[in-house]
């Protein structure tokens, strides 16, 4: 019996040794080997003097000491907006869950450069601030809002509240209810609710989503580009900007290193806070206590009595306890449109007659969508995006699927190896981008569909896993075990079994996988160029180049075609739902 055991224990390590094999590859090649190429770069020939130079010269010190205060900034307000939203998500039902959390999703799915492109059409000179405040007679001539701190902030906001929702909700969602009902009980004002139970509470999902963020903005490169000027230069634009030109390849990878550096640094910090803060958590174990005598009946009677509550401090007038249950719906509402406001500006603009961004436009026409579509470059673009995004939805699903099944259910090292998984998204974007532009410009596969692909691949495969282990979690496993007794092999029990119940995540994964891979931005903008261009570069090149209507028309189509995909995820789970409620 022992050897049979030994023998079953011996084929099932193989078996995950095989299922996870092509996940372990992708990430040695194509992630951990591009990180690690920059290391030689940055620190080959002189770079005791390339490091001086930049720590040395007051250029790189203020681009350095420019990106730490806008990531913090930005960060520090995300979660001050974004805390009040991911609660009321977390409490809904029903129909106001789904529109909340379509109001988070569908900015989430959209890229990153259409909704930055989107601010110039409301904070330009002609766009839908300054038409408003002279419209009302506030002022007479535009102000000038673009090419600002303020604008950068702005929108880093806008494009940061969705991760940070999500961050703060899966946290939130498992605090009971109850606490809040007994703190408000026992005379406690929300404010002190909110301080004293929600925030310790809370205090994980604050941390993961301020390490998120905080990494998003110091990797950002499109926000300052588009409404900054040089006194808003980041660290991730000076990189790109290195890259783009073909200047100094070696000066990229130490500003790399650098903004890796200064990033973990802070993080680090931030993770050290927020381990102060939850160790009341932790408890450690409870002292052991000398027995006590045997207590005899207690007098209960001083329960019945009336208690006179202490007067409190500060007494709220009765105007605004009243307009206390007006707060809600005016926050719902100012967020909404501050996170819908880029999205649907872009709208109207796209129909302009006019040559340039105009808010409101002049006059309406179809004139840029005829442009775009009947432009062999854009179409060019667009069929480059199909065909890298199909290619990288494929690979991410049968990667994903064969981890989550070698994986299983009852693996002792599983929290590690997902911990592997997710790392592609703990690094900053523009590093990997650019380790990964070092490592395949040696192997020719830097302006190719190719690299692109498997470099999407590693950025989307773990949102694809995350999806997929979800579903694969909530199957029965009872059921692969009837079928196993009933003398079915274990190809057999996958074809019959899992494999038809996990197909509805694996429907909404390829769905995510395919959008994402549509609209990534930064890795394509590092490793396409001139043989090969996809549309988020396509983008990138006209917004940079020429801020016209026909950019808005191309976001418009972007966006549309974010809806359609999630319509269609919506409604694979809604008949998913359905199908389960009816009786067998």
């Amino acid at each position: 019996m022992r050897r049979s055991s030994g023998f079953v224990n011996w084929l099932v390590s193989w078996e995950r040794f095989l299922l996870l094999a092509p996940v372990t590859i992708l990430l040695l090649l194509a992630f951990a080997i591009p990180l690690l190429a920059i290391v030689p770069e940055a620190f080959g020939g002189d770079a005791i003097g390339r490091f001086m130079r930049i720590f040395g010269n007051p250029v790189y010190q203020k681009v350095i000491w420019t990106t730490v205060r806008i990531s913090v900034e930005a960060t520090v307000i995300t979660l001050v907006i974004s805390f009040p939203l991911a609660w009321i998500l977390s409490r809904a039902t029903g129909v106001k869950a789904l529109l909340l959390g379509l109001l988070v999703l569908v900015p989430f799915l959209t890229s990153v450069m259409v909704r930055t492109f989107a601010w110039l059409a409301i904070l330009g000179q002609r766009g839908l601030v300054n038409a408003t405040l002279m419209g009302l007679g506030i002022t007479s001539e535009p102000i000038s809002l673009l090419f600002s701190e303020l604008a950068v902030v702005l929108a880093l906001v806008q494009c940061s509240i969705p991760m940070m929702v999500f961050a703060l909700f899966t946290v939130l969602r498992r605090i009971d209810g109850r606490l809040v009902l007994a703190a408000h009980t026992l005379g406690a004002n929300p404010l002190r609710i909110w301080s004293g139970v929600l925030l310790p509470l809370a205090i994980r999902g604050i941390q993961s989503g301020v390490t998120i963020i905080f990494l998003f903005t110091m990797a950002s490169f499109i926000a300052p580009t588009f409404l900054g000027s040089q006194r808003q230069q980041m660290l991730a634009q000076v990189v790109q900007a290195e890259i783009d030109v073909g200047a100094d390849w070696a000066l990229a990878a130490a500003l790399g290193i650098t903004l890796a550096f200064v990033a973990t640094i802070i993080v680090t910090a931030l993770s050290s806070v927020a381990r102060y803060l939850s160790r009341w958590q932790r408890p450690g174990v409870p002292p052991q206590t000398l027995p006590q005598a045997p207590v005899g009946q207690v007098d209960k009677s001083l329960l019945r009595k009336s208690v006179k509550l202490p007067p409190t401090r500060f007494k709220i007038p009765e105007v605004l306890r009243a307009s206390v249950r007006f707060v809600q719906p005016v926050y719902l509402f100012l967020i909404s449109v501050f996170i819908l406001l880029p999205l649907v500006v872009l709208i109207p603009v796209s129909f302009s007659s006019a040559e340039v961004l105009i808010f409101p436009p002049p006059g309406y026409s179809l004139r840029w969508f005829e442009t775009i579509f009947h432009s062999q470059e854009w179409t060019a673009a667009a069929l480059t995006s199909l065909r890298i995004g199909a290619a990288t939805c494929i690979s991410a699903l049968i990667i994903a699927t064969l981890a989550v099944l070698g994986i299983g259910r009852n693996f002792r090292y599983q929290g590690a190896v997902e911990a592997m998984l997710m790392s592609p998204l703990t690094v900053p974007s523009v590093v990997f981008a650019l380790g990964a532009y070092l490592a395949f410009s040696r192997v020719g596969l830097v302006d190719t569909e190719t690299g692109i692909i498997i470099v999407h691949t590693v950025l989307i495969f773990p949102i694809v896993y995350q999806v997929a282990s979800a579903t694969y979690s909530s199957i029965d496993p009872w059921l692969s075990l009837a079928a196993a007794s009933l003398g079915a092999n274990a190809w057999r029990v996958f074809q019959t079994i899992t494999f038809p119940l996990l197909l509805p995540g694996l429907g909404i994964g390829a769905l995510l996988g395919m959008l994402l891979s549509f609209d990534e931005s930064v890795a394509s903008i590092f490793l396409s160029n001139l043989s090969v261009k996809t549309l988020p570069r396509k983008l990138w090149e006209g917004i940079r180049f020429n801020t016209s209507p026909e950019s808005a028309a191309v976001s418009v189509v972007l966006l549309g075609v974010t809806c359609v995909v999630v319509i269609i995820g919506m409604a694979i789970i809604l008949r998913r739902r359905k199908n389960a409620l009816l009786p067998a």
